[in-house]
């Protein structure tokens, strides 16, 4: 473990274009800054809409280490307020979601409503005659917006505006959103957690990495994909493969994978599909019309593209995927099947038995990135080692509509994520 004191303005020396230092993966005071840095000053998403579809209905969540409450409120609005009492500072809510109508201090019953007003203290004639319980509701994390039902906060009341910090990835979130025949996620099929002895940005980076699948998750592409389908995939992920690495609006990570037909692949004309495809696809185009439908389809979520939204947030296949730094060494990652509200029974069930494949706690692909993590942070030990390159694709890097971007297998996305990273902490 790195133990040399650390300049903030070091940060400028550690990051360059084609390399990051390893102690910015080691270094226990660069971690403590990052949670300042980033995950204080950025907007962090906390949850979705459809985890909280009706009043009293909540959910856990934590901004850096900060816990707080995700709520939907008696006039049907989403707040979100830090989880931590007024009087002596005890969280009010320990399920991790659920429905309630107020919220209970269990150490000495000071109680809230849901739009975090408290609304009664036991033997309130104790206190001075100064004190109100209007002045002393659970205190709300200053900025809350949403997009796509996408919901995102921060501590920092000088944010800019969320479409703002969004920018490009906004459109991806809505077209992940409109898969659904009308409009709306269902998110009722639990969670898969993870965590692991390494640090959080080994995941992030992991998020928008093409260049790992066939080494990584050779097991999964070689024998179940080709089992199931009959033929050999790895050409979509390979080094020739039309896909891409995109540094998306210079902030964000996409790995777009758009440009691939499944059906040509599989060789299935939408003539042919079976009756429930087919329904679903009626679905899209009398909500949306031909043109968007088209768009929505060909882009279809995280199996069109895999996107990350930084800090904390990544679409992949039907999941909503959420990282949680705990420490320097300790990462937690929550991995949320998301459902298509009014779509036939056959396209949920297919969606989550897809979620189990890859990313199920007994399934090929997510253990396997797991390890790479410990293995990583084990090599990261080595001290000979200073620098970990992200050099892939740097001199072939073009300008897109989306963004710069290269190979699949290269790494635009990687670098765009350190610009980003670089732009934070030293703001």
């Amino acid at each position: 473990m790195d133990n040399t004191p650390f300049e903030p303005r070091l940060i400028d020396a550690l990051v360059r274009e084609d390399r990051v230092h390893r102690r910015l993966f080691t270094d226990p005071a660069i971690f403590e800054l990052e949670i300042d840095k980033v995950f204080h000053s950025t907007w962090v998403y906390v949850g979705h809409e459809a985890e909280i579809p009706n009043a009293g209905d909540f959910r856990l969540s934590r901004i850096g280490r900060q816990p707080v409450i995700v709520v939907r409120d008696q006039t049907g609005a989403v707040q979100v307020h830090f989880n931590a009492c007024r009087h002596r500072g005890v969280t009010v809510c320990q399920d991790e979601r659920g429905h309630a109508r107020h919220f209970l201090c269990a150490y000495h019953g000071w109680t809230y409503g849901l739009d975090g007003q408290l609304v009664a203290v036991p033997y309130a004639e104790g206190h001075p005659a100064s004190f109100k319980r209007e002045d002393y509701g659970l205190h709300p994390v200053s900025r809350v917006a949403t997009h796509a039902g996408f919901i995102f906060a921060s501590v920092n009341a000088d944010v800019p505006p969320l479409a703002e910090h969004l920018g490009a990835a906004a459109q991806f979130l809505t077209d992940f959103v409109d898969l659904s025949p009308t409009g709306r996620l269902a998110m009722h099929s639990g969670v898969h957690k993870f965590r692991y002895t390494g640090n959080w940005k080994s995941q992030i980076e992991n998020s928008v990495d093409g260049y790992h699948a066939m080494a990584a998750h050779g097991s999964f592409l070689g024998y179940v994909l080709r089992e199931r389908l009959g033929r050999d995939v790895s050409g979509m992920v390979d080094g020739n493969s039309p896909t891409r690495s995109v540094a998306l609006d210079g902030d964000h990570g996409l790995l777009d994978f758009r440009m691939v037909n499944r059906t040509e692949i599989l060789g299935v004309k939408e003539a042919d599909l079976p009756q429930h495809l087919q329904t679903y696809r009626r679905q899209l185009r009398e909500r949306l019309g031909e043109e968007r439908a088209a768009e929505v389809l060909r882009r279809n979520g995280g199996d069109g593209y895999n996107l990350l939204v930084y800090p904390n947030l990544f679409l992949i296949g039907v999941q909503i995927r959420t990282i949680q730094p705990i420490s320097v060494d300790t990462t937690e990652v929550y991995c949320a099947p998301t459902l298509l509200d009014g779509a036939p029974e056959q396209i949920n069930e297919a969606r989550i038995r897809s979620h189990e494949d890859f990313y199920g706690p007994a399934s090929f692909g997510q253990p396997d990135d797991m390890e790479m993590f410990v293995r990583q942070w084990d090599g990261l030990k080595c001290e000979a080692l200073e620098w970990l390159m992200y050099d892939r694709g740097l001199e072939r890097e073009s300008p897109t509509p989306d963004g710069p971007a290269s190979q699949l297998t290269d790494e635009s996305a990687h670098r765009a994520l350190w610009r980003h990273y670089r732009r934070l902490m030293l703001a």
